[in-house]
């Protein structure tokens, strides 16, 4: 009897501990308990195929599950915070340090940075291996890599940018501006040196938006500001260069293996810089910055180029430091004690402590680095240099007028092949729609603010194609672009100082300046490198000058399904505007 009390009390512990285990088992670590909303909504779908009769019941059913855990799960998934904004955030911290620390904290917050901004594509590789893992029909198996797509490449900081994506219209068609692969925010450049008395930031690379814009990853823009009275420190880079003047005055000096060269700088004016020649310029004015943008087209890597600096401190230091004492000595015929001094010695650390690429320079300084140079206005005047905008504008009228230099006729563009614009467009003006048969334009706003608008056509959204993707989702994507062909999307931009907006070749295109404002851009004409540029024409599909005039009476009737007289009274019906028309005027007609 008692033996058996005994057994009853062991079998009684063992059941309540056995239940206490599973309890505990449930939200125990690495584990999906019931209350895993993400867990729950995929058991509801799976109810929803077995237990519902007819596609119909089956998508209510499902619709059921979104309602009830689908937005619960999905706010679960973990979204990280946008590496933007926490690499801003570290800079930051870092400028509050003491200045020999700083450069050793700018390398820890870009080396973070750059960790944070793969992390949305491991995350969508999990996700799309779970997808293949757990679904067992195709049209399921699709539609769950498509919302994995959704969440980690479409745009993975969409809730840290809600401010631009409220500035977009919403119009159904339209692309918003957190989807918008065409469209780079000022805040999309990073800065390589930012500094006291100046900055050097560059834009990520083009096709790390969408693989539409591959043709024109090898290259790569940057914009320079230097402070007034500022002096950036010389240097070479590993790429052809073409420096475009936008804000301020001063002087540019660059050594060749032949010459040197020395040109005073103002808005408009474009230098070609030869990969290797070592550059160096001093911003002239007292009050205004000095900002160029520079675009480069690297020799060695497509898409990625390095500046090389023979005189520096710590950041950025001077590449000769690199050489070992018994190759500097015998070259430089120099004991290694003024070495020491020149590159490394504390006479020298104490001299250019906490000075970087830009270095305020003195009045007298800044003369004596002018003297020399000249001022190019003419496009045959220098072998390297030219004014833009003291050329004869191509396109002009009351409204606006458009600048534009091609390699065919400005021999400083033909090492590098690009076009060179620059567009004045007058406020409440437009530059008619058009497009352009081989160039990719890639524009920069200088000053005021409007809007673009483009017509796209039906593009996957993709956030790079530079991973490889698994076959199936490649077959999805071409089955989709074959049912969209011949669809399009308005792509709406709204664009301020400092923005980047790239209209791909054969993409129509139309650009507005606001009611209270000039709008000042300025451009370059990219071309994939199998192209000749000299073969690029612009054709508009409105204006006096548009191609739908010349076509026969017949193909009028054919395409748009009226009588060709009516098409001939929409599209004759400006004849004294040709690039660009005022709003205000349509509107008073109206």
């Amino acid at each position: 009897m008692v033996r058996n009390k005994s057994a009853c009390v062991v079998l009684l512990f063992s059941l309540f501990l056995s239940f206490g285990l599973l309890c505990s088992a449930k939200d125990f670590p690495g584990r999906r308990g019931d209350d895993d909303p993400s867990k729950r909504y995929e058991d509801c779908r799976r109810r929803c195929e077995w237990d519902t009769r007819g596609q119909k019941e089956q998508q209510q059913c499902e619709e059921s599950c979104k309602s009830q855990y689908g937005e619960k799960g999905q706010q679960q998934r973990h979204r990280p915070e946008d590496p933007q904004r926490r690499y801003e955030e570290c800079q930051q911290e870092c400028r509050q340090q003491e200045e020999r620390q700083q450069p050793q904290c700018q390398q820890r917050c870009l080396k973070r940075f750059e960790q944070e901004q793969q992390q949305p594509q491991r995350q969508f590789q999990e996700c799309q291996q779970h997808c293949h893992q757990q679904e067992q029909r195709p049209e399921k198996k699709q539609q769950c890599v498509r919302e994995c797509r959704e969440m980690y490449q479409e745009n993975p900081w969409r809730g840290e940018r809600e401010e631009e994506a409220e500035e977009e219209e919403t119009e159904e068609g339209e692309q918003e501006q957190s989807h918008n692969p065409f469209h780079f925010h000022r805040r999309s450049f990073q800065s390589r040196f930012r500094e006291e008395h100046g900055n050097f930031r560059v834009l990520q690379r083009f096709a790390s938006r969408h693989p539409i814009l591959r043709g024109i990853n090898e290259f790569r823009l940057s914009i320079l500001e230097a402070n007034p009275n500022t002096f950036v420190l010389p240097h070479h880079c590993d790429a052809e260069k073409i420096y475009l003047v936008t804000n301020g005055r001063g002087t540019l000096t660059f050594l060749t293996h032949e010459n040197k060269e020395s040109y005073n700088i103002v808005p408009g004016l474009v230098v070609n810089v030869p990969a290797g020649s070592t550059v160096y310029l001093v911003n002239q004015d007292n009050k205004e910055k000095l900002i160029i943008a520079v675009l480069h087209r690297p020799v060695n890597n497509p898409g990625q180029f390095e500046e090389f600096f023979p005189a520096g401190s710590q950041r950025p230091q001077s590449y000769l430091r690199a050489f070992s004492r018994e190759i500097l000595e015998p070259a430089f015929n120099t004991r290694s004690e003024q070495l020491d001094e020149l590159f490394g010695g504390r006479q020298s650390r104490r001299r250019q402590q906490g000075q970087g690429m830009f270095r305020k320079a003195s009045q007298e300084q800044i003369r004596a680095l002018s003297q020399e140079a000249t001022s190019p206005r003419e496009k045959s005047g220098e072998r390297f240099a030219f004014n833009l905008l003291s050329q004869t504008p191509r396109y002009s009228n009351q409204n606006g007028r458009f600048f534009e230099a091609c390699p065919r006729e400005f021999r400083q563009l033909r090492d590098i092949n690009v076009t060179v614009s620059a567009l004045q467009l007058n406020q409440g003006s437009i530059f008619v729609p058009h497009y352009n048969s081989k160039a990719t334009f890639v524009i920069l706003v200088t000053e005021g603010n409007g809007y673009a608008e483009m017509v796209s056509p039906h593009l996957p959204r993709q956030s790079s194609y530079e991973e490889e993707e698994e076959e199936e989702e490649e077959e999805e994507q071409e089955q989709e672009e074959e049912r969209r062909s011949g669809q399009y999307r308005k792509i709406r931009s709204r664009l301020s100082r400092g923005d980047i907006f790239v209209v791909p070749a054969n993409f129509p295109v139309t650009f507005v300046a606001s009611q209270n404002q000039n709008l000042r851009m300025t451009g370059f004409g990219l071309y994939n490198q199998n192209i000749n540029p000299d073969h690029n024409q612009r054709i508009f599909v409105a204006g006096k000058i548009n191609h739908v005039r010349q076509w026969d009476s017949q193909a009028k009737e054919l395409a748009f399904g009226v009588s060709s007289r009516l098409v001939d009274e929409i599209f004759n019906s400006n004849p004294q505007e040709s690039y660009f028309v005022s709003r205000q005027r349509q509107r008073a007609s109206e």
